[in-house]
């Protein structure tokens, strides 16, 4: 697959007690720095990191808008493998999984900084700010 999930705490010899999602602890970013790397996902050989982040962007957002599941870290990875890049501009780099049948349609998109995190020039590459299953729009073919 194309994002590995980073050890986040030593187990005991029984397992962790923390409930995982796709080998993420529940509370991954708990006493971690916004620049603390979850995740790290792959196209090729850029590694596109999912770091903790905070509210507006990060782990902690996804988290925060209830979005985050097994099934969402999946389409994270897969949208950044194989997606197609729809944007590759400074500050801004668009991953989308479509569809090409009738109606065409953007399934899945991970919006992605290559560049610093603004705010902590030393966040660099910042790596997913936000990913979402855009709504669904009718349209005739």
């Amino acid at each position: 697959m194309s994002c590995l999930a980073l050890p986040l705490a030593a187990e005991s010899a029984w397992g962790s007690d923390e409930p995982t999602v796709a080998g993420i602890t529940a509370n991954a970013c708990t006493g971690k720095p916004k620049k603390h790397i979850v995740k790290k996902c792959y196209r090729g050989p850029v590694m596109v990191p999912l770091r903790c982040g905070n509210d507006r962007w990060g782990y902690k957002h996804l988290v925060k808008s209830g979005r985050w599941s097994g099934s969402f870290d999946k389409k994270i990875s897969q949208t950044v493998w194989s997606g197609t890049l729809t944007s590759n501009r400074p500050g801004e780099r668009i991953y989308e999984r479509k569809f090409a049948g009738c109606p065409p349609r953007t399934l899945f998109k991970v919006i992605t900084n290559p560049g610093a995190y603004s705010a902590d020039r030393r966040i660099k590459p910042q790596g997913v700010i936000t990913a979402y299953k855009p709504s669904s729009l009718a349209a005739s073919c």
